[in-house]
């Protein structure tokens, strides 16, 4: 080798080691991947998301729509509009399709009455899709108004990735000729993983008593007065199921040609609640399955529940104590007014950050103990949301931990002057 190869070797090796020792940009890594076509974890306190897959992709979701049904049926009640001893006579439509062979029903036979509670237990226990369509009837008249509201409930709840064509989640297809009017005959119900989460979110928020039906493993249906038919929840992660997890507590699963197997869950362990959305759940092989909806939630919750943890803030460790003007000191030590914990990952390579909001520019002296003296929002890669309004929430009260007297006039001189 000459000398003048030398030279060209001497300078490429300084360039590899200089590009090693440059400053990478840090990317947020995920920490495994969910094999679904979509999934999404979430804090069910805050809306705070954890992990996303393809979280904003509108898809079908088979019957993990009926939580629509469920959100609105349940606001009916809440207003006294409907209650749940409310009698309905089944009609010849609900007998067709809940006696239709390869669907999800509980049969209601034409003439025979059940009560709203009755068909809300087994549209969430069993997804009764003919139950379902009866509530949409007793809450907006006609299929047609129901869906409707189901469609104007979704844009009130900012679901900007959903919409839906009638009350079960069904292909249109599947219950021809009983099609809502002016919808595509071969339509069905799409939703997002976010959107999904963002109405169990409110369904978990807003009715957490009327959920309870979701976590019974068995129930008898009085098909008539001398026929029953005993239910069994198609949430297979309760106890008694073949993958019983601790702490699941509901939701609603989903299944049909378009959407695969998918499953909206909802647990809670000490401390830590979340909820979790998977869509078109695969195998290894890349097949659909019944069972891998379920293991790929498991994945999603055992990572929340382990590598995540609810922690107190103390807010010096994110921000630096605010300097304070004609003061006996020159800075003030800050605490939260909120004690309670949020949820911060055990470990990243993006580490959080804090943002802190004064409520005036200059912290002027004196300042009492327990002054608010404003905000903190916690930034990074970490911290997103559902929704812009639950990331408004999440912001943190500062206020002073110590007061701070005002100097006086003579030092304040001295200082102004040397």
């Amino acid at each position: 080798m000459n000398q003048h190869q030398r030279k060209w070797l001497a300078i490429f090796l300084c360039m590899i080691v200089i590009m090693m020792m440059m400053p990478r940009p840090s990317l947020a890594k995920l920490p495994f991947d969910v094999r679904a076509k979509a999934a999404i974890l979430i804090d069910a306190k805050t809306g705070k998301i954890l992990y996303q897959k393809n979280a904003k992709e509108s898809l079908p979701v088979a019957s993990m729509s009926k939580m629509m049904t469920q959100y609105v049926i349940l606001n009916q009640i809440k207003e006294k509009k409907l209650s749940w001893n409310d009698g309905y006579k089944a009609k010849k439509i609900d007998q067709l399709l809940s006696t239709k062979p390869g669907l999800s029903n509980i049969p209601l036979y034409q003439g025979e009455e059940y009560t709203l509670k009755e068909l809300y237990d087994s549209m969430m226990m069993v997804s009764a899709n003919a139950s379902s369509r009866a509530l949409g009837e007793m809450a907006g008249k006609t299929d047609q108004q129901f869906i409707q509201m189901m469609n104007e409930t979704a844009k009130q709840l900012k679901l900007s990735d959903s919409h839906f064509v009638n009350t079960s989640g069904l292909n249109n297809k599947d219950i021809h000729p009983y099609e809502v009017k002016g919808t595509n005959p071969e339509d069905e119900n799409h939703m997002s993983a976010k959107d999904l989460a963002l109405l169990a979110y409110h369904l978990t928020k807003e009715f957490p008593n009327e959920l309870a039906i979701e976590t019974t493993k068995k129930k008898v249906f009085h098909i008539t007065d001398t026929q029953v038919i005993e239910m069994v929840n198609t949430n297979e992660m309760l106890p008694g199921g073949k993958y019983p997890y601790e702490g699941i507590l509901g939701m609603k699963t989903g299944m049909n040609e378009a959407a695969g197997h998918g499953f909206t869950s909802h647990a809670k362990r000490g401390d830590k609640e979340l909820i979790s959305v998977v869509i078109g759940a695969e195998t290894k092989e890349g097949k659909p399955s019944s069972k891998a909806r379920f293991m790929e939630t498991k994945k999603l919750l055992d990572y929340g529940f382990k590598q995540w943890e609810c922690k107190r803030v103390n807010p010096a460790d994110y921000v630096q104590q605010p300097n304070i003007e004609k003061g006996k000191q020159e800075t003030v030590a800050i605490a939260t007014t909120d004690q309670s914990c949020i949820m911060i990952p055990k470990t990243t390579d993006q580490p959080i950050k804090g943002k802190l909001h004064l409520k005036e520019e200059n912290m002027v002296a004196p300042i009492e103990k327990g002054q608010k003296l404003g905000t903190m929002e916690l930034t990074g890669p970490t911290e997103q949301y559902l929704t812009t309004e639950l990331k408004k929430q999440a912001t943190i009260d500062i206020i002073a931990k110590e007061a701070v007297e005002k100097e006086n006039w003579f030092i304040l001189l001295w200082k102004s002057i040397f």
